[in-house]
């Protein structure tokens, strides 16, 4: 009997917790991170989603170095419980295990 035996460390395996739209409008895509009010313009709608994870990213630490200005501003306070989770992330991998990616085209 040849099998492999695997375990799966549940600490390590991330529920999704922000919401990434990749729209199409023309020949550009964006990526629009809701919960955190994020927007990247790309030409491709991977280029799109890595910019945005990327933007979070940058934007997690950013926050966290002006928290004290943030969590006083009615538009930024309630992304402290995101940008803390962001934090815990050791890598863009982590990261990404956070986002549900959902696609779709702008109608104007």
């Amino acid at each position: 009997m040849n099998s492999i035996s695997k375990t799966i460390d549940l600490e390590k395996i991330r529920v999704p917790i922000l919401t990434i739209f990749i729209l199409k409008d023309e020949e550009r895509y964006m990526a629009k991170c809701v919960e955190l009010d994020l927007v990247t313009e790309m030409d491709t709608p991977e280029e799109a989603l890595k910019a945005i994870v990327e933007m979070i990213k940058e934007y997690s630490e950013d926050y966290k170095k002006r928290e004290e200005l943030f969590i006083k501003s009615p538009n930024r306070r309630h992304h402290k419980p995101y940008v803390e989770e962001v934090l815990k992330c050791k890598d863009l991998w982590d990261i990404y295990q956070l986002i549900k990616v959902q696609y779709g085209y702008i109608y104007l």
